[in-house]
Formats: C-alpha cells, structure tokens, sequence
C-alpha cells in the first residue's frame, strides 16, 4: 500500500526523508499509534517569542503531567541537585518549586540511574494542587556524533515508552510531551531539523508500540500534546507528525 505524503510535507522537502522513517521492514507497516498534537508552546505554555510561564497557553493543571528533559548530572547529584540547573531546566524546578533544593526526591534518584529512564512525581504541599512531573532522561547526541538514523529512533523510543508507562501509572489524562534530547543535546541532528523531527515521531510511535496492550489503550484515550518551545521549529514537527497521522490503520 503506498504511503501518501502530505502536499505540505513534499512542499518542505521532506518526501523521501518521510519515506525513509516509513517503510522501515522492521516493524509492522500501519501500527496503531498514539494521537500525539503538535503545539506552539512548551510544557510550561511559554515559547521562544513569549518566554513567561502561560503567556501561550494555561500552565499545566493539576489534571496534566508533563516532561521534564532532566540532566543525569542533576538528577544524580545530591550537592546541588535542581539547584544546580539553569536554562530550560531551571525555568521548570522554579515552576515546580525545587529551584533551591539540592536534590531530589529519593524515588526520583533511585529510579533514574541510568539515561533513557523516567519517573513520575507529584509536587506540591499537603492541601494545595499538584504540579505534577514525568523526570526524564535522553541521551546526548554530542557524546555519539556517529549515530544513526535508526540507532537515534531505538534509543529516543526507549525514553519516550518509559515516559508513557510513568504517565499511565500516574492516573492521570493529559500529558505534554517534547522533544527529548533536544537543543543543544540534539548534536549532528541540530542541524537537520526536519530529519530530527521526522526521529522523535518515529521514536513516539515506536515507544508507544512497546507498551502493553491495556497501557496503549490508556494512552489512546488520554490527550497527549507535543509541546514545541522554538517557534521556529514547530513547522517541521507538524509536517512530521502529519506524515505519520497520514499512513493508515489497520
């Protein structure tokens, strides 16, 4: 069956990089995927043109999980700990309240020992809502300037099916996700960012595909947003979304 490439997709030259991600034989042809929004907003629902905390979009509720991109060498150290972070980072641990902790919570550090993994936690006081956070851990494309396409897609799959299974355990419907292993982390692919983009689609498919049959349904029925801080980059993120969403289902 051929794969039909959004007009806006070829119009960004994305056709054949598209093609590539697509018919890998690998995998089944048309698995069942997670429906996964693009938006123009972080986690936080701020953006590169209007950086405060919900000047886009409303600040995570108590009813939302979000991803936090956490550095092994901040989740790892207990001198500093979120303390210790700046940056994308150190804009969440304020919002969440730790920004002046040195360290982070036991089950948080025992969880996350290693990249790829994650762990949801709620924050917040007795009485008051939670903010809650889904820590997690890329890994550094700068370290590994030799991966391959695919070699990038297994192991960012990883980390994202490690971020559905703490959003399932965490009860909660709504989650906004982001690219992991973004930025400055991205290394070689921060200069393709369509190629990059087209990875972390493929990546969410296939850690959804990882999870269990009652975990994807839980996941199918929650609402699940792609949060894009860059404004310039939430193009190339919706032209690959959109390839994925245009192949059909079984």
């Amino acid at each position: 069956v051929p794969i039909e490439i959004p007009p806006s997709v070829e119009t960004m030259g994305l056709g054949a990089s598209v093609l590539a991600c697509c018919t890998s034989r690998d995998k089944p042809p048309y698995p069942t995927r997670p429906g996964v929004k693009v938006v123009h907003y972080g986690v936080l629902g701020n953006s590169s043109v209007a950086p405060a905390v919900g000047a886009v979009a409303r600040e995570p509720d108590e009813e939302t999980a979000f991803v936090d991109p956490a550095g092994m060498h901040h989740i790892q150290n207990t001198t500093d700990g979120p303390s210790g972070a700046s940056g994308a980072a150190g804009a969440i641990y304020s919002w969440l309240g730790i920004s002046t902790r040195k360290e982070f919570p036991p089950v948080v550090r025992q969880a996350i020992t290693a990249p790829l993994l994650a762990k949801f936690y709620a924050y917040g006081e007795p009485g008051r809502p939670k903010r809650n956070c889904i820590h997690a851990v890329g890994v550094d494309f700068r370290t590994m300037p030799q991966t391959s396409r695919s070699e990038a897609v297994e192991q960012l799959a990883q980390a994202y099916s490690n971020i559905l299974v703490q959003f399932c355990e965490s009860g909660l419907r709504k989650l906004r996700l982001l690219p992991m292993s973004g930025g400055v982390f991205s290394g070689p692919w921060s200069l393709d960012m369509l190629a990059f983009s087209l990875i972390t689609a493929e990546a969410v498919e296939r850690g959804f595909e990882q999870l269990s049959p009652a975990q994807q349904r839980y996941v199918q029925d929650a609402e699940l947003e792609m949060c894009i801080f860059m404004h310039d980059q939430v193009e190339c993120f919706e032209a690959a979304f959109k390839a994925l969403d245009g192949r059909p289902t079984p």
